[in-house]
């Protein structure tokens, strides 16, 4: 029976999340350029097609003099487009490992900037799923009454943004070839609105009048003055949300993976300036006023496909684009938090790869956290959207102010010319930074200023946690000392006693040398002489440092190394276990578990209680016994007075 539940169990698990990857297989399961653009890009392609209107909201406050300026702004969007293109693909070069804004401000920057970087992208992509997810069910409201009230657009809200976290937990593969089709079929279909909508105007010419809304946009007396332009300029630059993420993504694209993230974000920034010039061109030769349900792009489709199979498909696959969108921060987010762990700076259970190749911990969190802040604000996308882009040019900023910084002090072969692209960048970003947090600011940007330092003090304080235990559980010369003393009074104490005399066996799981492995196998060697160190091998690098250190320390107790090609830690430690089992030589067998006791509670939350999951399951095999040796953290000095006063204990 219990056979039989296994494999349900098993079969139900893969029907839902598909087969479990082997490390091995880590290159099959990632992309390549072809991928890369619907997973890395959906983000920024879906940005493009409501610029427009951002622009436009804020020129046509000038009256149809904004008209004139339009293409012009676009063209110095297209710039800092080319200048943020250059930026990341000199951070891609330099940090293959990914973490774009975040590696880099916080290696040419300092730690604190580093740790703006990551705050400042962590928000931007909860916000972007948020907002993504919220505005495509809103465009979906007059087609389906059924969203229109609030609590059923949140609950639609929700589905959706679990359906995204379903899709990129079982690989970024199989969100790629999902996603391909609607994000081509857009890009062809824009492509084909705007090459049209050209001919049309060079063939038969154009009537600058409000087409769409059958009247002109009233004349302004006071004209145009900077800060509309200013104004007008940050608005459109809402195109360029979601640039960074190829740069924080390079790990999940196919060797070479540095050329092929490269060639992502080319792709992607030829997409965006191409797009970006075509839609404000033909919005102001037809003099297109944006309005709330009546957006530039579907006048434009009205206009120049009528009520037509393109038409059709322009929209689908443009509301489409909006959830797709949201794969954008399910792909890049989590590879940010896994570089975040490896630092430090986040739980460490975030740099474990799932059963699919991604980060897991990160899918389940941003949909988490993404969903709550549906619920807290009723998944209103006005209510959010103030809140959302700030972030992205905070990193932007960062990101070209730490390359010139460094592009300076090195001064290598043509040095100026990097030097003034990445300050441009720099600077340009910064400024429309503060043009955002001036403009938006009581309109809940206020909330960004807020979360963001308290972001960075949480990810100093896991920080801070982290250094403390390590240098709470590193092996000193005096913790050896004693510990080899043990096992030598221990084997004169059985020197007349034969081993195959023993028949407890003592299994002890180790995942690091530290005190509290020595402490356990102190108290297992103290037992019986039958005691095997088990390490699981689910992370090679991890691997190779347990085993160099175990033999720099010439620790006596053997440590067999068990493959774990599907990370799976528990279950293949009962799978060693079965097999110990079966040989049928002991008559007990005893798990004994080291075990880490925080000095505060809350501390339990940065460890991912394998443990306490591996005794759960323990608890159902009638022939094991399990224990655990509890550590408290002791300091240092204490340690070492202990240690001195008590030589042979």
């Amino acid at each position: 029976m219990s056979n039989f539940k296994k494999l349900f169990s098993l079969k139900l698990r893969t029907l839902i999340f598909g087969h479990p990857l082997s490390s091995q297989n880590a290159e099959e399961a990632k992309v390549g350029v072809g991928g890369g653009v619907p997973v890395f890009g959906s983000d920024i392609i879906s940005s493009e097609g409501y610029a427009p209107d951002e622009i436009l909201y804020v020129l046509l406050l000038a009256g149809t003099l904004g008209y004139a300026y339009i293409l012009k702004i676009s063209l110095v969007i297209v710039v800092l487009v080319i200048s943020i293109f250059l930026v990341y693909r000199k951070a891609i070069q330099k940090y293959p490992e990914g973490g774009g804004s975040y590696t880099i401000a916080k290696a040419y920057l300092g730690e604190n900037f580093g740790l703006i970087a990551g705050a400042s992208l962590t928000l931007d992509y909860i916000l972007t799923v948020a907002v993504s997810v919220s505005s495509a069910i809103e465009n979906l409201t007059g087609i389906i009454p059924w969203l229109a009230p609030t609590e059923h657009k949140v609950i639609a809200d929700c589905l959706v943004i679990m359906f995204m976290a379903w899709i990129n937990l079982r690989g970024l593969k199989e969100s790629a070839r999902l996603f391909s089709i609607p994000v081509y079929l857009y890009i062809a279909t824009l492509a084909l609105l705007i090459g049209t909508g050209l001919v049309e105007i060079m063939v038969h010419g154009v009537t600058p009048t409000a087409v769409a809304t059958g009247k002109l946009a009233s004349s302004s007396v006071g004209g145009m003055t900077w800060f509309i332009l200013a104004r007008a300029f940050a608005g459109g630059t809402t195109a360029l949300t979601g640039f960074e993420a190829v740069s924080n993504g390079v790990t999940a694209f196919k060797n070479p993976a540095q050329k092929k993230a490269i060639k992502t974000l080319l792709i992607l920034a030829i997409i965006v300036s191409l797009g970006l010039i075509g839609l404000t061109y033909l919005a102001g030769a037809y003099h297109l006023v944006p309005a709330e349900g009546n957006t530039i792009l579907n006048q434009l489709g009205l206009i120049i496909f009528g009520k037509s199979i393109p038409y059709f498909v322009l929209m689908g696959t443009a509301a489409a684009i909006l959830v797709i969108a949201s794969s954008t921060p399910y792909a890049g987010l989590p590879i940010l938090l896994s570089l975040m762990a490896r630092d430090g700076y986040t739980p460490r259970y975030f740099k474990n790869l799932g059963d699919r190749l991604v980060y897991s911990v990160g899918i389940w969190t941003l949909f988490i956290v993404s969903s709550l802040l549906i619920i807290v604000f009723h998944g209103d996308t006005h209510t959010m959207l103030p809140l959302y882009a700030i972030g992205v040019f905070i990193s932007f900023t960062l990101t070209g102010a730490g390359l010139a910084k460094h592009t300076w002090k090195e001064r290598g072969v043509n040095w100026q010319s990097d030097f003034v692209i990445f300050s441009f960048g720099g600077i340009v970003s910064f400024l429309v930074l503060l043009v955002f947090i001036t403009t938006k600011f009581k309109q809940g940007a206020w909330i960004i200023l807020l979360i963001m330092p308290l972001l960075v003090l949480m990810f100093r304080c896991i920080r801070y946690v982290y250094q403390g235990e390590i240098q709470n559980l590193e092996v000193t010369q005096e913790a050896l000392e004693d510990f080899h003393r043990h096992v030598k009074k221990v084997k004169r104490r059985r020197s007349e006693a034969e081993l195959a005399d023993y028949k407890n066996k003592i299994i002890v799981p180790v995942y690091d040398l530290n005190l509290i492995v020595l402490k356990t196998l102190k108290y297992a060697y103290a037992l019986t002489p039958q005691v095997t160190a088990v390490h699981i091998a689910s992370d090679q690098s991890r691997t190779k440092k347990l085993l160099k250190h175990w033999t720099e320390h010439q620790i006596e107790i053997s440590l067999e190394i068990v493959e774990s090609p599907y990370r799976a830690t528990v279950q293949d430690l009962l799978k060693y276990i079965d097999k110990v089992e079966k040989n049928g030589h002991f008559d007990t067998i005893t798990v004994v578990i080291p075990e880490y006791v925080p000095e505060k509670l809350w501390h339990n939350i940065l460890h991912n209680q394998t443990g306490q999951l591996m005794k759960l399951m323990l608890l159902f095999r009638k022939r094991i016994l399990v224990t655990s040796v509890p550590y408290h953290p002791v300091p240092k000095k204490v340690l070492h007075a202990d240690l001195n006063v008590n030589p042979k204990n």
